[in-house]
C-alpha cells in the first residue's frame, strides 16, 4: 500500500516543474555561453553601485516595518536586519515557504507575538503590490500614453489591494468564527489567531498617518529596486531608456505572483523580463540574457545581505514577546 501525496505537495511539486522548465526555455534562448560572458565582463563598479541600490532599498524596507508596527516596538538598524534576513528567507525557501519566516523574526527580533506578525506581512505584501502597479502604471503612462488599456490595469493593481485586504480578512474572520471555533479548542484557537491578525490591519488603518509614511517607504523602495535594475543592465553594457526598465522590471515582478515557483523566483521571474523586454524591441538572445544575469546578481547581493543579517540576529538575545 503507498501513501498518497496531500494536493499541497502535488501542487508544488507541478509548479517546481514548471519553473525548471521555464527557467530551461529562457537559457535556451539565450545561450549558456552568453549568459556566462555577459556576467562575467559585467563593470565591477556599476555591480558595487548595484549593490548599494539593493542595500538601500533593504533600508527603507525596514523603516516601513518600524511604522508598521506600534511606535518605539522596533528600531531601524534591527528592523533593517529583520527586513534582510526575511528577504532571504522567502528568496531561498523552495515553494515561498520562506514568507512565513518575518512573522517569527519580529518574535525575535521585536517581541511581536506571531498572529499579529502576519498582519504585517500580510500588510507589506498589500503595500508592495500597491506600489508596484503605481510605477508599472507611471511606466506605461510615460511609454504609450495615459489612455494605453494597460494603464488602467496598472491603476487596478494600485487600488484593488488595499481595498481587498480588510474586506478579505473580515470575511476570513467570520468563516473561522462559523467554522474552526465549533471544533473543539484547537479550532477555537485558530479562530482566535485569525481574530488577532484581522485586529492588526484593523489598528494600522486607525494609524493613517503611520501607513501613509510605511506606503511612502513602499514607493521609494520600489524606486531603489527600479534603479537596481537599471544599474545591473549598465553594468552588462546596456543603457535602456529609464522608464522601459521600469515597465520590464515591473512586468518581471508581476510574473512572480504566478503559482508556479522552484526555488529564488527562478523561472517565473526571467519568463516576465524576457518577454516584457522582448515586446520592447530588445533582441530575443539579449532580453534572455540580461534577464538571468541580472537576477543572479540581485539573488547574490540578497545571499550576502541576508546571511549576514541571520548571523548578527542569531547572536543576539531574543527580546521579550510582549501583547500586541
Amino acid at each position: 500500500m503507498t501513501a498518497s501525496i496531500p494536493s499541497g505537495g502535488v501542487r508544488r511539486i507541478v509548479g517546481g516543474v514548471v519553473a525548471l522548465a521555464l527557467i530551461l526555455i529562457v537559457l535556451a534562448v539565450a545561450g549558456p555561453r552568453e549568459v556566462w560572458a555577459l556576467l562575467r565582463r559585467s563593470d565591477l563598479a556599476w555591480v558595487l553601485a548595484g549593490a548599494a541600490a539593493a542595500g538601500g532599498a533593504l533600508v527603507l524596507r525596514g523603516v516601513r516595518l518600524v511604522l508598521l508596527l506600534p511606535q518605539g516596538r522596533l528600531r531601524p538598524v534591527a528592523a533593517t536586519l529583520v527586513a534582510a534576513a526575511a528577504q532571504a528567507a522567502a528568496l531561498f525557501v523552495p515553494a515561498r515557504a520562506g514568507e512565513l519566516a518575518l512573522p517569527f523574526l519580529l518574535r525575535r527580533a521585536a517581541g511581536w507575538q506571531v498572529a499579529p506578525g502576519v498582519g504585517t506581512l500580510l500588510a507589506t505584501r498589500t503595500l508592495d503590490l500597491a506600489s508596484l502597479g503605481l510605477w508599472a502604471g507611471i511606466a506605461v503612462v510615460a511609454i504609450l500614453g495615459p489612455f494605453h488599456p494597460l494603464a488602467a490595469v496598472a491603476a487596478a493593481c494600485l487600488v484593488v489591494p488595499p481595498l481587498l485586504l480588510p474586506v478579505t480578512l473580515s470575511v476570513t474572520d467570520r468563516l473561522a468564527l462559523r467554522c474552526l471555533a465549533p471544533r473543539g479548542q484547537r479550532g477555537r484557537r485558530w479562530a482566535r489567531r485569525v481574530r488577532r491578525v484581522r485586529r492588526s490591519v484593523d489598528d494600522l488603518r486607525r494609524q493613517p498617518r503611520r501607513l501613509a509614511g510605511a506606503a511612502v517607504a513602499s514607493v521609494a523602495m520600489w524606486a531603489l529596486l527600479w534603479a537596481l535594475a537599471w544599474v545591473l543592465l549598465a553594468a552588462m553594457g546596456y543603457r535602456w531608456p529609464a522608464w522601459h526598465v521600469v515597465a520590464g522590471s515591473a512586468v518581471a515582478s508581476f510574473a512572480n505572483l504566478l503559482p508556479v515557483n522552484l526555488i529564488a523566483n527562478l523561472g517565473t521571474l526571467e519568463t516576465g523580463w524576457t518577454s516584457a523586454f522582448i515586446a520592447l524591441g530588445v533582441p530575443p538572445d539579449v532580453a534572455a540574457a540580461t534577464g538571468l544575469d541580472s537576477h543572479l546578481w540581485a539573488l547574490l547581493f540578497a545571499a550576502v545581505f541576508g546571511a549576514a543579517a541571520w548571523a548578527v540576529l542569531a547572536a543576539k538575545a531574543p527580546s521579550r514577546e510582549r501583547e500586541s
